[in-house]
């Protein structure tokens, strides 16, 4: 049996697409779909840039610098934020597949990178519905209508909390409960140690993702 990897169909109907995966004798890496999700990511963080929505770790220092400075800044974020788009996804991807490969028992990573591959689908469409919030409403994706970061902000103004609660949002909890539900079915593995791993793996990838925003806004100010 050949599998076939159908996104949309992957989340209406995920017992019947998780029992095809875990019987297929053939599982393509499907290629082209992954390069569908990177393109339509790419496009979002595009559109992020052309209004300026990268830059709102910044915008308290306007007045520190010129008009000219302030620009320049904008625009290394934005394009940092570009090629964000496409790296991200990847190393999302890569590392997730071959973080359930290496500790999950009896599995083969075409699945766990089906898996991933779908993860990312999720995540991405997160970023679809929160772009017009951010567009016609100015809100930040740290503080997204879909997270806990609108909570955070309510308690904290640390903004390290702020963007990590952020980053826990319905699409990430949609994301980590596919995961549970796919790996407790491929998988010879306790449930207890699935759900340890899909947690754990996200913690470590909202963690890299807030020290590279960080980092970003902390270069583009120092370059000026």
């Amino acid at each position: 049996m050949k599998y076939h990897l159908e996104l949309v169909r992957s989340l209406v109907e995920p017992d019947r697409k998780v029992d095809q995966l875990t019987i297929a004798e053939e599982i393509p890496l499907s290629l082209w779909k992954v390069a569908c999700i990177l393109f339509l990511s790419l496009l979002i963080s595009i559109i992020h840039a052309y209004y300026g929505l990268h830059t709102f770790g910044i915008t308290h220092l306007l007045t520190n610098y010129t008009e000219s400075q302030f620009e320049l800044a904008k625009l290394m974020i934005g394009l940092g934020g570009v090629v964000d788009a496409i790296f991200s996804p990847l190393t999302y991807l890569l590392f997730t597949s071959i973080w359930f490969w290496v500790f999950l028992d009896h599995t083969h990573y075409r699945q766990t990178f089906v898996i991933s591959t779908i993860s990312i689908f999720i995540l991405t469409l997160g970023k679809v519905a929160l772009l017009p919030f951010e567009l016609w409403l100015g809100v930040q994706s740290a503080t997204s209508p879909f997270s806990l970061g609108i909570l955070a902000h309510l308690f904290t103004t640390n903004e390290y909390y702020i963007h990590f609660f952020g980053h826990i949002s319905l699409f990430l909890l949609w994301t980590i409960a596919f995961q549970i539900y796919a790996f407790s079915k491929i998988a010879f593995t306790k449930k207890s140690f699935i759900i340890l791993l899909a947690i754990l793996v996200h913690i470590i990838m909202i963690l890299a993702s807030i020290f590279l925003v960080f980092l970003s806004n902390f270069l583009s100010i120092e370059m000026l």
